[in-house]
């Protein structure tokens, strides 16, 4: 796993104790390059441990450096050493002295690398010139201490080159490249043009720009779009993009507008007890949300109203009558999709309800048909085409399933299933490359594809641990999972490998919703909005910023320790940055709320709550192999910050 946002508590300055980098205040300088470093000697420093980060581990015999930024280049830090031990990163601005340090980003356990130990740790932050910054290593246990290299790497990341053969970076392989390789032609060390590593610029490497001619698969870059509302609770839901207009919704009874492209947003729609899930437009004026409705993991969800409709753009919503909806009323809408002005399909939901809803006359009327007979839950729709199409969802097997119909929606039949809880957001990138993405279960690792238009579907994974939401694709080659995790993956060579990028530094991606809209753009919704195309972005900018706005100025802990009632309480620690409402929220995989132990308006300060367990949890805590994961988050101002609850004896 890759770095997660969280907060570092007071940090207490221990006296340096003769050992090189045992302390903050005695750290080792470093630069560019590789330095050796051995922890057997060191002590534990005192300074905080807490995190979000996934597998943070206890920071044992941590051991400090220091590096003072000469540009603004992004800085990568790896402990990649294939002789070291479990270790963990987490990086610091320092102020005037130790007892004056910012947190910036941490790392539990990077993606695995064959050339590195397992669970090796990676961080990326971007410095400001003439600042000073602590990078802290500490190891997973008491038995995770040793040597290691520490690596620092300004500019560029060192990731794998996507495309190798695209020699003059325009990505392109063409004849500009070819004539490079001849140019450098014989033997030659180090050599850009010596593409296959072999020390000789040969026929070898002519034949692979030959074999590669044309675009390369990567060819632009992701981006936040930083004036779009940060989410309320985890992520925003679903994304409509026509032209320069963008719509966003989300569960908290949020729609979102922008007419220039991003640069600027409305909230044109807040309803209370309304939880917006999906949306979709057949024309700039004319479009539908779908809402969850009670019952749903969103707790505080009241309203009946599956649909919604909107004919000016979304400037207003009304919700679509009962008596225009023939059959039963779903529970809840999940998924919807406009294939053309008159034929629109939709299915919900996943907290339980397998209904599917069409309309051929523009929404006018809609046919609702419930499938409850052979499926549990429905969360996804997409459709080729007005008769042909599918829905993710999960059987009254408990497998995940990829059902498809070729007749509008008459008849269904089971494309592929597998262990995972359910197959999430599913779609299509071209006429033929299809895709699903498994969420929760015994394969929560998984996703589907398929290559001839939905005539067979193949299975393949992408990396353990990550639990994902939203699956998106530029084309067959280039495409991206997102989930819990404030990371994003990202493939290049059809998923055959996954890469994580982050793209959100402030909050984290989080991204449940991708978006083709062209050949070369794809869009994204999570925490914020984001966009990938061709332009170029040399970096995020936002950290330039952070002394305006610090989201790690907000801080929540959840500890439950057995000692206490048997864990029948948990205590919940939190600090809230500035005077404001407040919002606490407990919950688990899936976003199913628990509780809501805190809806108030609260003075700047720190508070502890002992939280009360369900009745349910409380049980299970005397087998925990069936309890469930639990979550608490903070939403105050524009602060935004969630953990898992920590178990302890």
């Amino acid at each position: 796993m890759s770095p997660a946002i969280f907060i570092l508590l007071t940090a207490t300055n221990v006296h340096a104790l003769g050992v090189a980098g045992d302390t903050c205040s005695n750290a080792v300088a470093i630069t560019d390059g590789f330095t050796p470093y051995n922890t057997t000697n060191h002590s534990d420093s005192g300074y905080s441990t807490e995190s979000t980060c996934d597998l943070m581990g206890i920071m044992y015999q941590d051991i400090w450096f220091s590096y003072e930024a000469i540009d603004e280049d992004v800085v990568t830090v790896s402990t990649c050493d294939s002789n070291s031990f479990d270790t963990s990163i987490i990086v610091y601005e320092l102020g005037t002295d130790c007892d004056d340090v910012l947190y910036l980003t941490c790392s539990g356990d990077a993606p695995s690398d064959s050339s590195c130990q397992p669970y090796h740790s990676v961080v990326q932050f971007y410095p400001t010139v003439g600042s000073t910054y602590l990078v802290r290593v500490g190891g997973w246990d008491t038995n995770s201490y040793g040597i290691g290299t520490l690596s620092l790497e300004r500019g560029k990341p060192d990731v794998p080159n996507q495309c190798p053969t695209d020699l003059n970076n325009d990505y392109s392989t063409n004849v500009t490249d070819l004539l490079y390789v001849i140019d450098q032609w014989g033997a030659c060390f180090n050599c850009d043009a010596d593409i296959d590593e072999s020390g000789e610029v040969n026929v070898s490497d002519l034949l692979q720009v030959i074999s590669a001619w044309g675009l390369c698969p990567l060819q632009g870059t992701w981006r936040v779009m930083q004036s779009s509302p940060v989410a309320p609770y985890l992520h925003h839901d679903d994304i409509v993009v026509i032209g320069d207009t963008i719509w966003i919704c989300n569960v908290s009874g949020e729609i979102w507008k922008s007419i220039d492209d991003g640069e600027n947003w409305t909230r044109v729609c807040y309803q209370e007890g309304t939880s917006f899930r999906c949306l979709t437009f057949i024309d700039a004026l004319h479009g539908w949300a779908g809402n969850l409705g009670p019952g749903s993991w969103v707790g505080s969800t009241t309203d009946l109203n599956p649909l919604y409709i909107t004919v000016d753009g979304g400037e207003t919503w009304t919700a679509v009558p009962f008596e225009n909806i023939n059959g039963p009323i779903p529970d809840g809408i999940c998924g919807i999709h406009a294939v053309d002005r008159n034929t629109i399909f939709a299915a919900g939901r996943y907290a339980g309800g397998a209904y599917f809803l069409s309309s051929t006359n523009g929404g006018l009327t809609w046919e609702s048909q419930y499938m409850g007979s052979d499926f549990y839950a429905f969360v996804d729709i997409w459709f080729l085409s007005p008769l042909e199409g599918y829905i993710t969802g999960t059987n009254n097997q408990g497998k995940a399933a990829l059902v498809y119909t070729d007749d509008g929606g008459v008849t269904w039949t089971t494309r592929i299933t597998n262990f995972s809880g359910h197959y999430w957001k599913t779609g299509f990138a071209s006429d033929t490359f299809g895709y699903a993405v498994c969420s929760g279960g015994q394969d929560t690792d998984k996703w589907v594809q398929t290559y001839d238009g939905g005539e067979t579907w193949n299975e393949g994974s992408f990396t353990d641990g990550f639990h994902a939401n939203g699956i998106g694709f530029l084309n067959d080659q280039v495409g991206w999972i997102g989930g819990y995790d404030p990371h994003t993956l990202q493939t290049w060579d059809g998923g055959k490998n996954w890469q994580s990028v982050q793209i959100d530094l402030v909050y984290g991606d989080r991204i449940n919703r991708f978006l083709k809209v062209s050949e070369t753009e794809v869009y994204a919704v999570g925490n914020r909005v984001y966009k990938y195309g061709p332009e170029v972005q040399a970096r995020n900018t936002e950290r330039c910023n952070a002394d305006v706005f610090n989201n790690a100025a907000c801080s929540i802990t959840a500890v439950t320790r057995e000692t206490v009632a048997k864990g029948k309480t948990t205590s919940i620690t939190y600090t809230v940055p500035e005077d404001d409402e407040v919002i606490l929220t407990v919950f688990i995989r899936g976003s199913l709320i628990y509780d809501r132990p805190v809806d108030t308006f609260q003075r700047a300060g720190t508070y502890t709550i002992e939280w009360e367990h369900p009745e349910d949890y409380t049980i299970q805590w005397e087998h925990p192999e069936f309890a469930p994961e639990l979550f608490v988050s903070i939403q105050t101002g524009k602060y935004r910050q969630w953990e898992k609850f920590v178990q302890q004896k």
